[in-house]
């Protein structure tokens, strides 16, 4: 949740002008005014015996449950002369144990991420999430580069800012979607562990383009939107999942970045939607097929 603080003619001890401000409950508090321009305020001490009252704006559903959540130690980042107030709430949520469909999600280099829904649909419909992070970061680093010829390391270190904004603007992007995803199919998430992901031989071009993917970040942001809405998220391990085929489980080979093609069956498929569909059936079959209860395969993270 991100609040928009203004309060322009504050001052704070930082050590840069970029430097967050890490505020402590103890710190600051927020206030339920009920008016009509602004129902929350936000005090915050700025010397002794002085504080800063200031109006946050926020999306209306963030404004209506800030009540009900409980508030944690937060921090406060100024951008271009106004201050915004991240703040950190939690909330108890009932997890649910029961399923009609499994959302497998696959991570990879050209996509960020791959979901196709397993469940009442015979033919599962893939999605494909983030292939332009691969281009920013690319771009990012051939800059960092020129720079780096030219000896201009504020730049450098500017646009490192800039890229992770970009890049973190797309990761919640995607997050959102692949929840909103799974509550519109009634599914429990399923992910590729990424243990093995940076470790299969590619080259060293694209060993470094592999390296360079926020892989783990993505995880965090669709695992704790997906448990705010009550919805778990499973890791299931990918072995096999790019080398086997979908349709008749037969081995097959990926005869290029983008294409699976089945030695046994013929068929060829999108590759990243081969692991995604295989990610999902893993757990598919495992609580469909062998009669386990998703409260016992919640117990542990992966499988």
């Amino acid at each position: 949740m991100v609040s928009a603080l203004y309060a322009r003619n504050a001052s704070f001890k930082r050590s840069s002008p970029n430097d967050p401000i890490y505020l402590t409950t103890q710190d600051f508090r927020l206030i339920d005014a009920g008016k009509n321009f602004a129902r929350w305020f936000v005090r915050i001490p700025i010397r002794r015996g002085t504080a800063v009252f200031a109006p946050l704006r926020m999306r209306g559903r963030d404004e209506r449950e800030l009540a009900s959540l409980k508030l944690h130690d937060s921090r406060l980042v100024e951008r271009k002369g106004k201050f915004e107030l991240h703040l950190s709430v939690s909330r108890d949520v009932e997890i649910n144990h029961a399923y009609r469909s499994v959302l497998g999600v696959d991570l990879g280099e050209r996509y960020m991420a791959v979901s196709c829904t397993l469940g009442d649909a015979s033919n599962p419909t893939p999605r494909f999430y983030g292939r332009n992070v691969r281009s920013i970061r690319r771009h990012y680093a051939w800059l960092r580069r020129r720079l780096g010829e030219l000896k201009k390391l504020s730049v450098i270190k500017r646009i490192k800012d800039t890229e992770q904004r970009k890049v973190n603007t797309i990761l919640h992007q995607i997050s959102r979607a692949i929840v909103d995803e799974a509550k519109e199919n009634d599914a429990v998430i399923v992910l590729g562990d990424l243990k093995g992901i940076r470790n299969h031989s590619r080259g060293r071009r694209m060993n470094r383009i592999v390296a360079n993917m926020p892989f783990h970040k993505l995880t965090q942001y669709i695992t704790y939107k997906a448990n705010w809405e009550g919805i778990p998220v499973i890791t299931a391990s990918e072995a096999y999942t790019s080398k086997t085929c979908h349709n008749c489980n037969s081995e097959g080979k990926r005869v290029s970045q983008g294409l699976f093609r089945c030695q046994a069956c013929q068929h060829e498929f999108n590759a990243d939607m081969n692991g995604a569909i295989n990610i999902g059936k893993r757990l598919w079959d495992y609580m469909f097929q062998s009669g386990a209860l998703g409260s016992e395969l919640i117990r542990g993270s992966s499988f």
